[in-house]
């Protein structure tokens, strides 16, 4: 797979450009070890029966690649609470 856009939020690109440039560097390589397949049949009303690119194949390949250069996934939770109000959201 091939970068063609990078979006950078709250300037974590920069931050990895800057500090971790050896982390970035290894995640462009998985990247690039990615191979997209369109292995996933439409069966949207207006695309029925088209050739689509596999989210499920392609998340499996990223998560194997990551896996093998010992990356981990963190998942950070926080509960929200509304002023003035009763309601509480958790496991945002």
């Amino acid at each position: 797979m091939k970068i063609v856009y990078e979006y950078s939020h709250l300037g974590g690109s920069e931050i990895l450009q800057v500090q971790y440039p050896e982390i970035l560097q290894e995640i462009f390589d998985v990247i690039k070890s990615v191979s997209a397949k369109r292995t996933k049949i439409s069966k949207e009303k207006t695309m029925k029966g088209r050739r689509l690119y596999s989210p499920r194949d392609m998340n499996s390949q990223f998560r194997k690649e990551f896996d093998e250069r010992e990356f981990r996934e963190l998942r950070d939770t926080y509960t929200i609470t509304l002023p003035d109000s009763k309601t509480i959201i958790t496991k945002a």
